[in-house]
């Protein structure tokens, strides 16, 4: 009997030993493993949400025009173009004619004013651009996309030459038929 009991005994140690190693020790490394992955996450979302979105000071003595662009902009002013600008473009297999109705954005009440005052030579210079263009290249939206962007820098230039400042930030085409 004794030796049944230090059967039992050894049988009870051996086996408690063997199930709390393996069950203990997985434990152990699933919590290791949850707890750097934690860790981990927790200084990467530390990082992204609380990183200095301030530009540094060798950011602004750069170019002088970027800290330019940087300063708040004033509220949008659509300024519309009176009348739309026709003209008659050459094509490939026949002529055909464009209207385009235009309209600038512009961020102050002074800008607004030089547009209204220099109106006649912005769409005479707009107009001495749009005739230039080939009807086959206007059908396609890169086409206009393109003319909107010359559009833009010849009344900036325009601006520049007249009022010292382009003023003007972007040029939209509010209607554009071809016909």
């Amino acid at each position: 009997m004794a030796e049944e009991e230090q059967d039992l005994e050894l049988d009870l140690e051996e086996g408690g030993e063997e199930g709390d190693a393996g069950t203990g020790g997985s434990k152990k490394l699933i919590i290791i493993i949850a707890a750097a992955v934690l860790l981990i996450g927790g200084g990467a979302a530390a990082y992204f949400l609380m990183g200095d979105d301030s530009p540094s000071t060798s950011d602004e003595e750069v170019v002088g025009d970027e800290v330019e662009a940087e300063v708040p902009k004033g509220p949008a002013i659509y300024v519309g173009v009176p009348n739309a600008i026709t003209a008659n473009l050459p094509g490939k297999r026949k002529s055909r004619t464009v209207q385009i109705k235009m309209s600038f954005l512009v961020r102050s009440s002074d800008a607004q004013m030089a547009i209204k005052q220099h109106m006649p030579q912005l769409k005479n210079d707009v107009l001495m651009l749009v005739s230039q263009k080939n009807a086959d290249d206007l059908r396609l939206p890169e086409g206009r996309q393109k003319l909107q962007q010359e559009a833009l820098v010849t009344v900036q230039k325009t601006l520049t030459d007249l009022v010292g400042k382009p003023t003007v930030e972007k040029v939209l085409f509010v209607s554009f038929v071809m016909q």
